[in-house]
Parts: C-alpha cells; structure tokens; sequence
C-alpha cells in the first residue's frame, strides 16, 4: 500500500497520451481565444469605431450564450458520453469557419458592428459546448489523483497563452491590422481539432441511456442546477465566480475604454497589460500544488482568491500616477498569481464533488449561472461608462471583485484539508 501511495504521488499527467494530446489541443485553441481577446474588443474599437454602449454589446454577444445555451449542451453531453470528444472536435472545426469569416468580412467592405456580434454569438455556443465537454471527459483520460495535476497543467498553458496571446494580440494589431490577428485566432481552432482527432478514449461501463432519453429534460436540468446550488462546496465557489465574473467584465470593459480612449495606449501596451495577468496565471497554476501538499487544500484555495480578487482595486489610480503601465502590470501580476492558484483548485473540486454521470449538466449549471453574469457585467459597465464615466464604471468594477471573496470565506471549503471529500458529501 505504501509502494501505491508513493508511485502515486510521483506520477504525473504527462504520462498519459491521450492527456497529452488534449493538453496539445486545449493549447492550440487558448492560444487563438486569448489572442482574440485583445484583437476583437480593438476591431471593435478602431476598426469598427464601436462606442462604449456598442463595445458592451459585442461583449454581451461573446458570453450570452453561456446563459441561453450551457444548461441544455451540459444535458447533451451527459446523455451522448461516448460522443463528447465528437463533440470537441466539430466545435472546433465549426469555429474555424466562423471567425476566419470575420476577417473575410473587414476586407471585403461588408463588416459591421451587427455581423459581428451575430457571428461572435454563434463561435461562443460552440465554445459552450467545447468546454462542457472537455470538462466532463478530462476525468475519463486520467485517474482522480492526478485531476489537480491535469487540470494544472491545463490551466498553466492556458496562462502561458495570455502571457504569450495577449501579447501576440496586441502586437499583431499593431503592426498588420486586428484582422490579421483574428485569422491566427481561426488557426488555434483548426490545430486543435488535429491533435484532439488523435484522442482515444478508453472504454467506459455504458451509461444508462434508455433511462436518461426517458427521463424529463426539463427534471434533469433543474436537477443540474439543484446539486450545483445545494452542494456545500460548489455553491459558494458558484457565488464567487458568478460575482467576479459580472463585476470584473465591467471593470475590462471600462479599463478598455480608458486605455484606448483616455491615456491614448497602443494595442502593444495594452497587450502587455493582459499579458501580465497571464504570466501570473501561468506561475500560480503550475506551482500551485507544491503549495497545497505544504498548507492545506482549503487554506491555499482561499488565500490565493482574496490576492486574486484584492488586486484590482489600485488600478482605481491609474489616471494619477507617473507611470499608469507599470501600475496596471503589477495589479495583473498579481491578480493572476492568485486566480491562477484558485482556479485550479477549484476546477478540481468541482469535478470530484459530484459522480460522473452527473458531471456534464452540474458544470453546465454552474457555467450557466457563472459565465451567465458576464453579459450582465458587461450591460452594467457600459452602462456606468455611459452614464456616470468609464473611471466610474471600473470604481464599481474593482469594489465588487473584491467582494467576491466572501462566499469562499463563510464557507467549508477553506477547512479542506486535501481533495477527497468522499461520497457522501458528493450532494450534501
């Protein structure tokens, strides 16, 4: 038994190809994302002369969909198990098509603010899909003890894809045009589908479909949504994310508006602003479980989101200091640490503290309530911005970021000594 409990604690994700081959692919397509995300916001802004109410428009279209759509893809993915990484990998092909169709449209003279939200409405839906089933089949490839691990590693590429994205993004926007950088955004997709094609999936006791097709969708929805929200650990790393998520997209949104708007940032710089909130992603989300293995799952999950969450709010400053940028790269630094380490943890709790078979429609629930606040973060900051000044709308933005942190502190998840929760706090 000891043998195990050693050899279990010196393997690694790595050694599993089909993680490998998802790792590449996850890579691929966050690259291109995280690329876009700095390259759409500016066509929007210089390319399509976007004001504040518009640019949260083209926010709200990116990110509605995690509303309207993740709670029937999450029961979708539940019912076709053998059909998820099918699901991966047409999500991807399809949204090569449709943000290589955004370029296509700027230069041949027909783009237009509605196109585009339309078109960025539609590549969001797949991302839904894309990522429930990811979600629900990464346990599948690896065994439980290496989640935190997997999910690391996961997460510290995702990171290191805003270090090096963002960066590209803004870059790239500069020197060739913000079209060009979405193309490189349509390629990330396309690789992905390539190294993901390449996955095996091992073989799993077959779920029960008769019963599932039998079962009423709406009951299964609503049963999604009933253990996300009674969970005693999911729910309030729910109500963290569901807070930090609409405050900190009204923060973006303003902080776009002023860089872009009021100190006159080139795309290189604001790129380099994003790009170190990834570089702090990356160091917290691969260094992360040596701090766990030291100080408890719990304790570290909360310290590092009060860093996260707090960070923010000295970017309130940044029209009153000598040097706005360096400030800005620090409070990103920072930030990133942070959230870097508590995403990871909390990804992981979120796929153990529930069975399997249940997996899909939870994360779906718990993306539709989370993911579902950024469209009403995104109307909230442009309607501040609008209304009272984009420094008003980011004073908001940083104040309820910081807040967010006391659904974890008022909650058990903090007393967890390590992962296992056993499975009779599975629904608790």
């Amino acid at each position: 038994m000891t043998q195990v409990m050693r050899t279990e604690a010196t393997e690694r994700a790595w050694t599993n190809a089909n993680f490998r081959r998802l790792w590449v692919g996850a890579g691929a397509s966050s690259l291109g994302s995280e690329i876009a995300e700095i390259a759409v916001p500016l066509l929007a802004l210089v390319t399509l002369s976007a004001n504040a109410a518009e640019l949260s428009a083209v926010r709200s279209a990116q990110f509605l969909p995690f509303l309207l759509a993740t709670l029937p893809l999450g029961l979708l993915v539940d019912r076709r198990r053998s059909g998820r990484l099918r699901m991966m990998v047409g999500s991807d092909l399809a949204r090569f098509v449709l943000v290589a169709s955004i370029p296509i449209s700027v230069w041949s003279g027909f783009a237009s603010l509605e196109l585009l939200c339309v078109t960025i409405f539609c590549v969001a839906t797949l991302t839904v899909l894309y990522q429930v089933a990811e979600f629900a089949l990464l346990p599948s490839l690896v065994p439980s003890h290496l989640l935190v691990d997997a999910n690391g590693k996961i997460t510290a590429t995702q990171a290191a894809n805003e270090v090096g994205g963002r960066g590209l993004g803004g870059l790239l926007v500069q020197a060739v045009s913000a079209p060009v950088a979405v193309v490189v955004n349509a390629l990330g997709f396309f690789l992905s589908a390539l190294s993901l094609r390449r996955i095996r999936v091992p073989e799993e006791v077959p779920s029960d479909s008769t019963t599932a097709e039998a079962a009423s969708s709406g009951r299964e929805l609503v049963e999604g949504l009933r253990i996300a929200l009674g969970n005693r650990y999911i729910r309030p790393l729910l109500g963290e994310s569901t807070t930090y998520n609409m405050f900190s997209e009204a923060f973006f949104l303003a902080l776009m508006l002023i860089l872009v708007r009021d100190l006159d940032f080139s795309a290189a710089a604001v790129g380099l602003v994003f790009t170190m909130g990834g570089a702090g992603s990356f160091v917290g989300a691969w260094f992360g479980a040596r701090f766990t293995r030291r100080f408890g799952y719990g304790r570290v999950l909360l310290t590092t989101l009060i860093i996260g969450n707090i960070a923010p709010l000295a970017a309130v400053f940044v029209d009153r200091v000598e040097w706005p940028l360096l400030l800005l790269c620090l409070v990103f630094l920072t930030m990133g640490i942070g959230i870097g380490i508590a995403n990871v943890h909390g990804v992981s709790l979120r796929q153990t503290a529930v069975p399997a078979n249940l997996r899909g429609r939870v994360n779906a629930a718990y993306r539709m309530i989370s993911w579902g606040a950024i469209p009403a973060g995104a109307g909230l900051g442009g309607l501040l911005a609008t209304q009272a000044g984009a420094y008003s709308a980011m004073v908001v933005g940083v104040v309820g970021v910081a807040g967010a942190s006391l659904w974890v502190v008022f909650s058990p998840v903090p007393r967890l000594a390590t992962i296992d929760i056993g499975g009779a706090d599975r629904t608790a």
